[in-house]
């Protein structure tokens, strides 16, 4: 199952990566985190590991990930490691001038018990990630543009 969104931030790409890759931060605009937990002594480039407690339709799951690519200000993939949620996951970034960027957020998830599984997470489950997903990206813009106009001069 897959997922794609895109948003359009009025902040630069450097401001946008701090407010995604400050792991701690992410439950302020991620609707479904509830914690961010760095599992490893590195917290910058391939090989950091998290733990998210996420919120999973009501329930709370531990979504351990590992980042597989990261590539300063463009690019940050992780691959979901746990039992219940697996695959991988990426934010890309892609400047819009000079004071903007555009964000896409996507995952590909494999959903548990085969095709029953890949039905049941595109026809109920895919509709309401679409939503939480949309207003986390919502609220990473508005963090993202608020800390953007704080760094302005003047």
């Amino acid at each position: 199952m897959r997922l794609e969104l895109t948003q359009h931030i009025q902040a630069p790409p450097s401001v946008v990566w701090e407010v995604l890759t400050t792991w701690e931060r992410q439950p302020e605009w991620m609707l479904d985190a509830k914690a961010v937990h760095v599992l490893t002594p590195e917290r910058t480039g391939e090989g950091v590991t998290i733990r998210c407690p996420t919120n999973l339709l009501g329930i709370t799951v531990q979504d351990v990930m590992r980042v597989t690519a990261w590539e300063q200000e463009r690019l940050l993939e992780v691959t979901h490691l746990g039992r219940i949620i697996t695959g991988s996951g990426a934010f890309e970034l892609q400047p819009e001038g000079e004071d903007a960027t555009v964000l896409t957020w996507w995952e590909e998830v494999d959903p548990p018990l085969g095709a029953l599984g890949e039905w049941g997470a595109s026809t109920l489950v895919l509709p309401i990630l679409r939503r939480i997903f949309t207003r986390s990206l919502n609220n990473l813009a508005a963090v993202a543009e608020a800390e953007g106009q704080a760094a302005r001069p003047g």
